[in-house]
């Protein structure tokens, strides 16, 4: 049979037994089981046809796949990861083409060499699975798969005795707690770049639900959502809930339907005056691709953090480096603030600006209102007055509107959401000549006592506007807070348990709220301590452990010092358990080689028990009477057919008679 061929009648092929090869093909298959959420969908029956013709092939005569062929499928399965990612970089076509590619291995594996290249492959893919998806839930999912693939390792090393699957079991958990300790120091002290443990950026990443632009009815699925979009730790009591408004990208152009985000650089923004009770905080920001941090208004000065973030002409603070991972941040923000400053007149202009020929009735209302009022003030409010006054409602179902959207909202159908009331109004106020924008962000958030932060979600999302007066500057005006007014004071108690519920729904309902509530602040500890812990985190770590230079000289040597200890722990251990475990028998003969040391040199190990007796009764005539028997009877009972009990007891009392006569 040539090279390339698997003989039937034999149950492995080279070194590698059938049931290492099972164990192997077990690991892969679990490693692209935790790939599937965003592998190419055609990846498990690619893997499930390789593994199965292997298990095939192993029991039958088959001659492996030649080279042409093979190489004609690669060429197959990397064009089909083009066609389904447009690409062979990032996590997903990554893990894609290597499960490919893995099964295509199994194609010609002949030696251990190429089953441990398998077992490679899956380590790697579990690596891709932790960098896609490194939820807290799924951790048991990857040690499992770890623990796996390790005893894997442990049958391929076995050849063709592989132990029962409890003791590979048993071995290679043991092994991996072994490392467990290295593990967590080098996760802790050695030394990290910028960034978190898993900032790799994805295409297909999910971000925050503000956008560049908003349109009337664009929010709406939004609001529904009920995906986090950030964790907020207050430094002491949290804010009242009127004032907590999360700033976030704020939009300026108007073509009468849809506002826009200008990233011109206009200027430094207006300075500040703040006034009344600041607020400390950290914010843990879900992953967003807009290059804005959300900050409760207003922050005074951008964060002290390790990339470059900058605050604009309109107060949001851009992040050029922003790449789509999670962010970390600490900020100090003013509720109350005004400004004395003049407005630049390329803001008033950017800001005063409405198209031309839309929403005419409504340009026609500015002006009456306008008219009437004596200052800017007295406009606004009159404003304000005729939202609450005019039969508006609050809803998240909408109906559609046209490209006179304005126009639509206030004479026809009087239903809409945040973003419906604040086009409207900033529209309104500048046809009255009030500079006006529209500033998207997040309204309120809920407690959560467990981890003690307040959890802001997608359905927070909330639209305002802002208003230029002059004296005071730029100043926050809510219009849905006069058309819904209830939506300010909304409590998570009244979401989930709605009104007039009776006592056991309304515990129940309170049980699975401190559930869900206990299970976010886990899955936030998770975030914050393990996938956050940056460079920043690390050298604080080294501050709490007396490190006074916090630096990466300090970082290596507690990694030097570290590994030192284990590597001589392991050591240590590595000693112990390779000494012999004696039975009786073994601690008299054990305890006749001590005495012994007194009058020769030990026994070397070449030496049997008889040929060391040999040797020491030629050395020592005077010991030859008593040691020749005892060293031949040690022989008999060991490496014999089993003796009695009372002639091992006989052996044993022989030989303490023997040591205590060498002693004296």
């Amino acid at each position: 049979m040539s090279a390339g061929a698997i003989a039937s009648d034999e149950p492995s092929v080279g070194l590698v037994s059938a049931t290492a090869q099972r164990w192997t093909l077990a690991g892969l298959l679990g490693a692209v089981l935790l790939n599937l959420h965003h592998a190419a969908p055609w990846v498990l029956p690619v893997a499930l046809a390789g593994i199965a013709w292997r298990l095939w092939a192993a029991q039958h005569p088959s001659r492996l796949m030649g080279r042409g062929a093979r190489l004609s499928i690669v060429a197959v399965l990397t064009l089909a990861v083009l066609v389904s990612f447009r690409t062979l970089n990032g996590v997903a076509a990554g893990a894609s083409l290597l499960v490919a590619m893995a099964a295509l291995k199994l194609m010609e594996t002949r030696r251990l060499r190429d089953w441990r290249i398998i077992i490679g492959a899956s380590v790697f893919l579990v690596l891709a699975a932790c960098l896609d998806a490194p939820a807290l839930w799924r951790m048991p999912l990857y040690a499992t798969e770890v623990w796996l693939l390790c005893a894997a390792l442990y049958a391929l090393g076995a050849a063709h005795n592989v132990p029962a699957a409890a003791t590979l079991l048993r071995t290679a958990g043991r092994s991996l707690l072994l490392a467990l300790p290295l593990a967590l120091l080098l996760f802790l002290f050695f030394p990290r770049m910028t960034g978190t443990l898993w900032a790799v950026p994805r295409e297909d990443q999910a971000v925050t639900g503000l956008g560049e632009q908003m349109s009337p009815g664009s929010i709406s699925d939004l609001i529904e959502s009920d995906e986090a979009a950030m964790r907020v730790r207050f430094d002491g009591p949290l804010p009242p809930r009127s004032e907590r408004y999360w700033r976030g990208p704020v939009l300026h152009e108007f073509d009468g339907y849809t506002w826009r985000r200008v990233h011109a650089n206009l200027g430094p923004p207006p300075p500040l005056e703040f006034a009344g009770r600041s607020y400390g905080y950290e914010v843990t920001l879900e992953p967003s691709k807009l290059g804005v941090l959300i900050a409760l208004e207003l922050p005074a000065g951008v964060p002290q953090q390790l990339r470059p973030v900058s605050a604009s002409f309109d107060y949001q603070l851009l992040d050029p480096e922003s790449k789509g991972d999670a962010t970390s941040y600490r900020l100090e923000s003013f509720p109350q603030h005004r400004s004395g400053a003049a407005l630049s007149e390329t803001v008033r202009e950017l800001d005063l600006a409405l198209p031309a020929h839309r929403n005419p009735r409504s340009l026609a209302l500015a002006h009456s209102l306008r008219a009437s009022a004596r200052d800017a003030r007295a406009y606004v409010q009159s404003v304000l007055d005729y939202l609450q006054r005019g039969g508006f409602e609050y809803t998240r179902r909408p109906p559609r509107l046209s490209l006179n959207s304005v126009d639509d909202l206030l004479f026809d159908t009087h239903e809409g959401f945040c973003g419906h009331y604040a086009s409207a109004f900033a529209t309104l106020m500048r046809a009255g000549g009030v500079p006006a924008r529209v500033v998207t962000g997040y309204l309120g958030g809920e407690w959560n006592r467990f981890g003690a932060y307040l959890l802001v979600r997608q359905a927070n999302a909330h639209a305002w506007t802002e208003v230029w007066l002059d004296g005071s500057g730029w100043v926050r005006v809510d219009p849905t807070a006069v058309v819904a007014p209830e939506r300010l004071d909304r409590e998570l108690d009244d979401a989930l348990l709605g009104a007039g519920t009776g006592h056991d729904r309304l515990r129940v309902a309170r049980w699975v709220a401190n559930t869900v509530q206990a299970w976010q602040a886990m899955n936030a500890w998770w975030q914050d301590e393990f996938i956050g812990f940056n460079i920043v985190k690390q050298l604080n770590l080294l501050g709490s452990l007396g490190l006074k230079d916090r630096d990466l000289q300090a970082l290596v040597a507690v990694v030097a010092a570290g590994g030192t200890l284990w590597l001589a722990l392991l050591s240590w251990r590595a000693r112990r358990s390779g000494r012999v475990r004696r039975d009786a028998l073994g601690r008299s003969w054990h305890g006749l080689e001590r005495a012994l040391r007194r009058h020769a040199a030990g026994r070397a190990l070449h030496e049997g028990p008889v040929a060391y007796g040999e040797r020491i009764a030629a050395e020592h005539p005077e010991l030859a009477g008593t040691l020749r028997p005892l060293a031949r009877q040690y022989a008999r009972l060991r490496y014999g057919r089993d003796g009695s009990e009372a002639q091992r007891q006989r052996f044993s009392r022989a030989v303490r008679l023997f040591t205590a006569r060498l002693r004296c």
